[in-house]
């Protein structure tokens, strides 16, 4: 395991978790034992274990469990007395800390996934079953994927904190959490549950299971509704993209998105858009308004609806008479980007030609010029 602490570093803690009037106890001492071992603050690793385990003042306990990260002995000769400690230690911020310990061991610690979904089932105080939960989502997912039904069962749990760090880890299993999509999906669909639970499920769901008829409607319900938060509300648009999901329902819902006052939904709603692709010709008369300048001020919303229009222009000629537009007058990024998308038109952009040429011989920007010339030679078809 990677060593973190320095020997100052180390004392800084102890002697923050010990105090000055007790700090003596964890001192280098001027006799120093007669001993080979690596000594922490003038103790062996077998010292700190003792005190790990025996010690009356729960600051020790605590100072112990630095001491055995600092000497790089937490994942092995320190291993049994930490996971001890997480079982039986009475003083739940010396649970805490040994439970934060095992999650920063490496993800193969043998019993470290048992031993935190045991803890987040059974112990009493809330800090230690969300920081169990934290510990299998950003460490130990792997080993917990044999203990779904454990993880389902502790999103009841009451303590909002824990709810949240346990959804984090059933979204880190993946695909091997798939005894818990019922649940997550349940937990989607709930306006009462925590939005960091919600977001999780979404995430989850969205990439694992895709062939859930019943999603793209919680989902769009979830766009819609100003009462969910903007996080949510993102997630659930990146979550229709990436289903797939095209229906004449799901543009119109996310071309009302484009009109919102908040970038990051409009940000949103046009990458979902993009996704969708050609399918989303029934967007067009409000894709149209939005990457007009006056309507749309933010550039990088604008830009992938230029993209989108450029796809959508195939089929629709008035697309073609946007893109022409935006190539005349607007920021550098579009104005290329649009020229771009009328040299993948090919023939279908032949009408562009004259402006096209005119924007390749007198615009100032060379990039502008150089983007004019490319399109009109594919246009052409040379």
């Amino acid at each position: 395991m990677k060593r973190f602490f320095s020997l100052s570093l180390i004392t800084v803690l102890v002697f923050a978790i010990l105090g000055a009037a007790s700090a003596q106890d964890a001192k280098t001492t001027d006799k120093k034992p007669e001993t080979k071992e690596e000594l922490i603050l003038g103790k062996t690793i077998g010292e700190w274990i003792t005190i790990l385990r025996t010690h009356d003042n729960p600051k020790f306990r605590r100072a112990a469990l630095i001491a055995l990260e600092a000497s790089n002995s937490a994942g092995r000769v320190g291993l049994a007395s930490i996971m001890e400690a997480i079982e039986k230690d009475k003083e739940p911020r010396v649970r805490q800390e040994a439970v934060l310990l095992l999650g920063r061991l490496p993800s193969d610690t043998r019993g470290a996934g048992r031993l935190l979904v045991a803890t987040l089932q059974n112990d009493k105080s809330e800090a230690v079953r969300e920081s169990a939960a934290t510990a299998i989502a950003n460490t130990y997912s792997k080993q917990a994927s044999e203990y779904t039904s454990a993880l389902v069962e502790a999103l009841k749990d009451a303590h909002p904190g824990t709810r949240a760090a346990v959804a984090g880890a059933l979204r880190n299993m993946g695909e091997s959490a798939a005894p818990a999509f019922p649940a997550m999906f349940a937990a989607v669909k709930n306006t009462e549950e925590l939005p960091e639970v919600r977001v999780s499920g979404v995430h989850l769901l969205t990439r694992h299971d895709k062939e859930n008829a019943k999603l793209p409607p919680a989902l769009l319900k979830i766009v819609g509704d100003p009462k969910d938060p903007l996080p949510l509300r993102e997630v659930a648009i990146d979550g229709l993209a990436r289903l797939g999901a095209n229906s004449p329902d799901v543009v119109a819902a996310l071309c009302v998105v484009l009109s919102h006052n908040r970038l990051e939904l409009r940000k949103s709603a046009a990458i979902a858009l993009g996704a969708i692709g050609a399918k989303a010709k029934s967007g067009w008369p409000t894709i149209k308004e939005r990457i007009n300048l006056k309507n749309e001020t933010d550039g990088s919303v604008r830009n992938h609806l230029i993209r989108l229009t450029g796809v959508l222009a195939k089929e629709n000629p008035e697309a073609i008479i946007s893109l022409i537009d935006i190539a005349k007058a607007d920021s550098t990024e579009n104005r290329i980007a649009a020229i771009q998308e009328l040299g993948e038109l090919g023939a279908r952009a032949k009408d562009t030609l004259p402006e096209l040429t005119k924007i390749e011989s007198q615009d100032a920007r060379a990039a502008i010029r150089d983007a004019a010339g490319k399109a009109i030679t594919a246009i052409r078809g040379k």
